[in-house]
């Protein structure tokens, strides 16, 4: 049997404050719309629940019976809510996370996270495996594309850019890399990881942007992996074309030497994925807040 809620939190208000307008403040309406609940109730019980006084309420004895048992559920209902609030803005917030951007950016700041928001305990799976929300128990992902993922909410992080990116031993040890036309002189490392897309940018590319086309970009390591490809360049096999927001970190460390200002775009980005009936997920917006702030500090 579906019974007036409405009417009866009306009625449960009023008969704890017995006024009609001290109630009606406690629930945001109007004492006319109050008291027009209350009617509502005592002509769908046949009943009578207050004395309507000159000076206020009073309680009849059915209203009296009725708000002793409608006390304890509304608090018993509260409290399932609180403890359901509760549940969305603490415990697991599980990511599904593409391993480049889990390794390279997103593990050196967890630290700063959990800090920040002790009451989440962040679950990370990295894969590259298409999540399905329906079957899978993941609240977001973060992926590498153009942002176009049919019936869900996509949040661009950050345009990635590529620039030369050089080990400082490799680079002490010479030939002088001064100018772009300097790197005939380097191994050059290539990434391989967007060679099903055309029009993704590579050395040429680059080169081109740089006014140099005397280099012989055919040759040198390849590899699948644009995090690989950086530690390749860390470990002094080459010259690699760098994800800036991939090797930011090893430029800071002094690790990796980014010899030119020169950055040409990649066309594709990393993004915070999710349904978009998640967006209003309080653990799915802290999430996508202190991601935005942390990339906006290192632009």
């Amino acid at each position: 049997m579906l019974h007036p809620l409405n009417a009866l939190r009306a009625f449960e208000a009023a008969a704890r404050h017995l006024s009609f307008v001290k109630a009606a403040d406690e629930l945001h309406v109007t004492p006319a719309a109050l008291s027009h609940q209350v009617k509502k109730l005592e002509d769908y019980l046949g009943a009578q629940l207050f004395q309507r006084l000159t000076r206020g309420l009073l309680l009849t004895e059915t209203g009296q019976v009725l708000r002793s048992e409608l006390t304890d559920i509304f608090q018993r209902l509260d409290r399932a809510m609180e403890r359901v609030q509760i549940k969305e803005v603490e415990g697991a917030l599980t990511i599904s996370v593409a391993p480049m951007f889990a390794v390279k950016w997103l593990f050196p700041r967890l630290i700063d996270f959990e800090a920040r928001h002790p009451a989440i305990d962040l679950r990370i799976s990295s894969s590259l495996n298409v999540i399905d929300f329906h079957r899978d128990a993941f609240d977001a992902a973060i992926r590498f594309g153009h942002g176009q993922y049919e019936h869900l909410t996509s949040v661009r992080l950050l345009e990635e850019q590529l620039t030369p990116v050089i080990s400082p031993h490799l680079l002490a040890k010479g030939p002088d890399l001064i100018e772009p036309a300097d790197l005939k002189d380097y191994i050059l490392l290539h990434c391989d990881s967007l060679s099903f897309d055309p029009t993704a940018p590579k050395w040429s590319d680059w080169l081109a942007a740089a006014n140099v086309g005397s280099i012989d970009v055919s040759r040198g390591p390849r590899f699948d992996l644009p995090d690989h490809t950086i530690q390749a360049a860390i470990d002094g096999a080459g010259v690699a074309l760098g994800w800036r927001t991939l090797a930011r970190d090893d430029i800071a460390a002094g690790r990796l030497v980014a010899p030119f200002d020169l950055a040409i775009p990649l066309g594709a980005s990393f993004h915070l994925v999710y349904p978009d009936a998640y967006g209003d997920r309080p653990k799915v917006k802290t999430f996508r807040a202190w991601l935005l702030e942390s990339l906006s500090e290192e632009v």
